[in-house]
């Protein structure tokens, strides 16, 4: 009679709720290895996000999104994060609804950049090289 087959292999056999001896766990899948000596259990390095690994523009978040806040009428806090076409587009949207209504959107133009200024501030917003804001 033949012992029923490990599903990830040949693996021992042992009775239910016996404890393996300490650093002797087995695996989940075979290849999985989330031990003291894997990658996810490494440091990283200082100016690197720490779950993609990708490093940190120079540019932080902070600055953004308060350029955006206070000076978003004309588009800063996007120029700032190298988002230039977004910029322009705050920039003349604003100025032209400004001139049509004969001044009545200032009233309503700073919605924009607020919203704008906190998703800045509260998201992971990229610059235009798509690396994260410090």
């Amino acid at each position: 009679m033949t012992q029923p087959q490990h599903p990830y292999g040949d693996q021992p056999q042992q009775p239910y709720g016996a404890q393996q001896p300490y650093g002797q766990q087995p695996l989940a899948h075979p290849g999985q290895n989330f031990g003291p000596g894997s990658a996810l259990h490494q440091p990283v390095a200082y100016g690197y996000h720490p779950v993609t690994g990708l490093p940190y523009s120079h540019k932080t978040k902070l600055a953004a999104g308060l350029l955006s806040i206070f000076f978003g009428y004309f588009g800063a806090g996007r120029f700032y994060a190298g988002h230039t076409g977004l910029g322009f587009a705050m920039l003349i949207v604003n100025i032209v609804l400004t001139v049509v209504s004969l001044g009545m959107w200032l009233f309503v133009a700073w919605i924009w950049p607020v919203i704008d200024g906190i998703v800045l501030l509260a998201g992971e917003p990229k610059d235009k090289n798509g690396l994260p804001l410090r």
